[in-house]
């Protein structure tokens, strides 16, 4: 291997990116800026990019552990804005049957798993209120065109960091699933908040623990990012890979689909607008 290619391979591996799967396209993100390319009206790929806003002294916050992960989540969503105004739609909820069927389900489940005539143990009371919430998200996810970008964006970061490069044909025959997937967040995040929740409502009481139980929630999903980001760091360890196996089950059974290949042309042409901004191509 030659000193060129041992460069990229270590700008590859060092690079961290972060992703989000847009309705019509793909954005990217590093600490430092951030690219967007989506599919336009006219069928022409358009791309937006630019440097990122960053939280006050996030610098120094970022070497603080159970901080740092919810600093870079609160930048990421910064970026949003910017997304939104330069044409990218945003994955929300629509007003399909299917959806507004899921959003019924969710709010009845919930109503009926509190309802204090059926009485369920703490623990899974707060188990099954946390997973009704994620039914409308999963729903709108599944089999759309939001999960095909999603496999797309998944696709184009594993080909760059396998490789140091973007070669379309390796993007194509890439895994559609990720290690730092925010999928992957969601199961550590889960039992953690459940656990606290219920240890919560046992010291507290239900009315008293609502501070409790917010404060439960941000210290949930900080551990649980910081936990993915070392499973990420740590890919062949047992503990690392069983930690992702939820995340990654949940990513190929539901919210990523396979990209055609005008969906995978965006994923690449937005990473490749990313990392012209860091340097590294």
């Amino acid at each position: 291997m030659t000193d060129f290619e041992n460069s990229q391979e270590n700008r590859a591996v060092n690079l961290k990116i972060g992703g989000m799967a847009l309705e019509n396209g793909v954005l990217f993100q590093t600490d430092q800026h951030w690219a967007m390319a989506v599919r336009g009206l006219s069928g022409d790929i358009e791309i937006s990019s630019g440097k990122k806003t960053a939280i006050p002294h996030s610098t120094r916050i970022r070497r603080i552990p159970m901080l740092r992960g919810l600093v870079a989540l609160a930048e990421s969503g910064l970026v949003i804005p910017n997304a939104y105004s330069h044409g990218g739609r945003l994955p929300l909820p629509t007003r399909s049957p299917r959806m507004l069927a899921s959003m019924i389900v969710s709010v009845l489940g919930t109503m009926i798993v509190k309802n204090p005539k059926r009485k369920l143990p703490p623990l899974l009371e707060e188990l099954a209120v946390s997973a009704l919430a994620l039914v409308p998200s999963l729903v709108a996810l599944r089999k759309s065109e939001a999960s095909e970008y999603h496999a797309a964006e998944h696709k184009s970061i594993n080909t760059w960091e396998s490789s140091g490069g973007l070669d379309e044909l390796k993007a194509e025959k890439a895994a559609a699933e990720h290690a730092r997937c925010g999928s992957n967040i969601m199961g550590p995040a889960l039992a953690m908040m459940t656990i606290g929740n219920t240890l919560t409502r046992r010291w507290l009481g239900s009315r008293r623990g609502n501070m409790a139980r917010l404060g439960m929630g941000v210290i949930s999903l900080s551990g649980a990012v910081e936990m993915v980001q070392w499973a990420s760091r740590n890919p062949r360890s047992f503990f690392s890979k069983a930690l992702t196996l939820p995340g990654g089950e949940l990513q190929h059974l539901i919210t990523t689909s396979e990209p055609s290949h005008d969906q995978m042309e965006v994923g690449l042409a937005a990473l490749r607008e990313l990392l012209r901004l860091e340097g590294a191509l």
